[in-house]
């Protein structure tokens, strides 16, 4: 970066970190709000501006309307419109990248998910960026094998990768063969909303059209993926239902598949006892309702869900994939199950029906743990941690 004199002009500043990711944005235009991208605004958004500058990019469709500056607290926020990445749009998009970095005078590039790694990875090289950290916030289940390739060789130069489970680290050192000695787990964090605001519904069932009594099992999941395991829900509610008539689910979430669960609910006679409420922006409120709280993905990085349901003092029962069992521990904060199994999922389910006081202490013992280890400022604190430790020396 320089001559010492440069290096202490530098030091005297905040830390700029450019945050590029390439699904903030959904393919209509509208702002997305999934797990990843809820994290980095948060992170974003909470950063101690004294010692760091955070800029956003987004690598979002062609057309898409862009978050403006605020969306994220003091963050900057940039909009690069992108088509196909091995194209010349996207050799164009590295070399506006590469500029931008130079001419913010970017310590830290950090990416999110594929096409923005290898952008960023691009970008680091061009404008000579001394700090690059990637993620990985799921399984790579998505991934396809060029990217596994890409990032084989790309990881050679990367300083650090923020993993959000014990689970995702274990896939990438045994995937992509990344050093274990470079990466970080940092759990993600829950809005504080979510941690102040109690165990008590702040909507009453009518509000949601369920009936006043009973018990109530859910599950909250978007419905573009068959790894989110619905299947295996709505067969598991079966078995629970031939048992408890008084019992009713919900499943919370919207996608591709949903006609397809709706139709299978249909078929198996439980039209009326499984409500589909589609997407909903008052998650823990939903949840809050919940005599059990189900996840029964086939694979998981690191549950939001989860950790909301832990938050309103929820017992869960989820699969035993990804950072699931991390976040779970089993008998005392809820149940953990094997993945594609309606079998075993209904049983756990009806055992914490059966025992209301066990569900009831499961799920205060998840909020205490929820309270310790999901706060947003341990996330962001272990973040800053991380950032001035990797520029010590480089800035």
């Amino acid at each position: 970066m320089g001559d010492a004199t440069e290096q202490q002009k530098r030091s005297d500043h905040p830390i700029t970190i450019m945050y590029i990711i390439d699904t903030f944005l959904s393919p209509c235009g509208s702002p997305m709000q999934g797990g990843a991208e809820k994290q980095l605004g948060i992170l974003a958004s909470s950063l101690d501006p004294a010692r760091f500058r955070p800029l956003v990019v987004q690598l979002a469709p062609r057309g898409a309307v862009p978050l403006a500056d605020g969306t994220l607290g003091s963050a900057r926020v940039f909009h690069l419109p992108t088509g196909k990445f091995f194209a010349p749009s996207g050799i164009r998009q590295v070399l506006r990248i590469a500029r931008l970095a130079r001419e913010e005078r970017v310590d830290i590039i950090q990416t999110f998910f594929e096409k923005a790694e290898v952008m960023g990875w691009l970008a680091r090289r061009l404008a000579g960026v001394p700090v690059w950290v990637t993620s990985r916030r799921d399984l790579g289940f998505k991934r396809k094998p060029v990217y596994d390739r890409i990032f084989r060789k790309s990881s050679r130069s990367c300083d650090s990768l923020v993993a959000v489970c014990r689970a995702a680290k274990e896939e990438t050192v045994n995937r992509e063969g990344f050093p274990a000695g470079k990466i970080e787990v940092i759990y993600n964090a829950l809005e504080t909303g979510t941690l102040t605001g109690g165990t008590t519904p702040a909507r009453s069932r009518a509000d949601l059209g369920l009936p006043a009594e009973g018990p109530l099992v859910g599950m909250v999941a978007n419905f573009n993926f068959e790894i989110k395991g619905h299947r295996y829900f709505i067969e598991a509610a079966s078995r629970v239902a031939r048992d408890r008539s008084d019992v009713r689910f919900i499943l919370v979430g919207d996608g591709a598949l949903r006609a397809d669960c709706e139709r299978l609910a249909r078929d198996i006679g439980l039209a009326e006892r499984i409500h589909f409420l589609g997407k909903r922006g008052d998650v823990p409120a939903i949840l809050a309702h919940l005599d059990v709280s189900v996840l029964c993905s086939t694979s998981e990085g690191l549950s939001n869900v989860i950790m909301e349901s832990m938050a309103v003092g929820r017992p869960v029962v989820a699969t035993r994939v990804g950072g699931n069992p991390e976040l779970v521990n089993d008998g005392v904060t809820g149940l953990v199950v094997p993945p594609a199994d309606s079998a075993a999922l209904a049983e756990a389910v009806g055992a914490l029906l059966d025992d209301p006081a066990r569900a009831m202490a499961m799920g205060a013992a998840a909020r205490r743990v929820a309270e310790e280890r999901f706060s947003v400022r341990a996330m962001v604190g272990a973040h800053e941690k991380l950032y001035a430790r990797l520029c010590l020396g480089k800035i």
